[in-house]
């Protein structure tokens, strides 16, 4: 795996992982008694669906670039990488938070095996909107890395995407009263400052990748 490689898969999931809907449950599910094996199982529910549903699509790429797309110019490729970026560019140029007046949902069941089904169910509605991790995918296929390199890019990519879920759940193992005690804070601080870190954290990216595409489409 080269560096520029690495950077950009870093990157990407750097900025996939600021989406606000991923931590709403979990802030909820801090306030609950006995809060960490809940975490845990909510955790490992998204990652579940991220990364088995990131494999599946990288299979998908692998068999149509294999069967298909053999001939097709390199040009392609940066070329899709290039709108990728504008598009992450756009996205942060023009996103807006949206306020809203409804409560937010709470689980019937507080249960670890439930609270894995809200994990994979919150991110299972965000798959299907996550344009930066199809970027990333086209861009592991691209590097020709073979199954073996591919699944640790996937593991890497996933990795950097749980970091801030867990840096939560590091927080409330090592300062438990403390961090119970502000938990209304920190939710308010993440509330008001993850929209602002996604939208130029996309304007970031968007640019990166954007330079990158052009640098690559250039003779």
């Amino acid at each position: 795996m080269t560096a520029t490689l690495l950077a950009t898969i870093t990157g990407i999931a750097l900025a996939d992982s600021l989406n606000p809907s991923l931590f709403v449950a979990q802030f909820y599910l801090l306030t609950t008694p006995d809060p960490v094996p809940r975490i845990v199982s909510y955790i490992a529910g998204v990652l579940a669906v991220n990364l088995g549903g990131g494999l599946l699509v990288l299979a998908g790429f692998r068999t149509l670039v294999g069967r298909y797309l053999a001939a097709v110019p390199p040009a392609v490729g940066w070329g899709l990488v290039l709108a990728a970026g504008l598009a992450l560019l756009a996205f942060g140029l023009w996103y807006r938070p949206r306020a809203s007046s409804e409560p937010a949902r709470t689980p019937r069941s507080l249960r670890p095996a439930h609270t894995f089904l809200l994990g994979a169910a919150v991110m299972l509605n965000e798959l299907t909107t996550a344009l930066p991790y199809f970027v990333a995918i086209e861009r592991i296929t691209a590097a020709g890395l073979g199954v073996a390199g591919n699944v640790v890019a996937m593991l890497l990519y996933n990795a950097v995407f749980a970091l801030p879920l867990i840096a939560f759940l590091a927080a409330l193992l090592v300062h438990r009263q403390r961090f119970t005690a502000q938990i209304a804070r920190v939710r308010e601080a993440t509330v008001r400052w993850i929209p602002a870190i996604l939208r130029w954290g996309s304007v970031v990216v968007g640019v990166a990748l954007t330079a990158w595409g052009t640098a690559g489409l250039l003779p």
